[in-house]
C-alpha cells in the first residue's frame, strides 16, 4: 500500500469515528505513521482537516456533566 493509500484510509478510518475515543485512538496512529515516514504538512494537512470535522462533530455529543 502507497503512503497516498494509507493517508486515504486515515482519513476515512477519522471520518467514521463515533467516539471521542475512537478518534483518539485513530489520531495517536496517525501521528505515528505521520512522523514515521516524515510526510509533509500538505501531505497531513486532508488528515488534519477529517480530525478537526470529526472532532467538532463529536464534541456537539458530548452531554454537560454535572462536576
Amino acid at each position: 500500500m502507497s503512503d497516498c493509500e494509507r493517508i486515504r484510509n486515515y482519513e476515512e478510518k477519522i471520518e467514521k469515528c463515533t467516539t471521542m475515543t475512537d478518534l483518539l485512538v485513530v489520531m495517536a496512529s496517525w501521528q505515528s505513521f505521520a512522523q514515521s515516514h516524515a510526510l509533509t504538512q500538505e501531505e497531513k494537512k486532508p488528515v488534519d482537516e477529517a480530525y478537526l470535522k470529526a472532532e467538532e462533530r463529536l464534541l456537539l455529543t458530548v452531554k454537560t456533566s454535572p462536576w
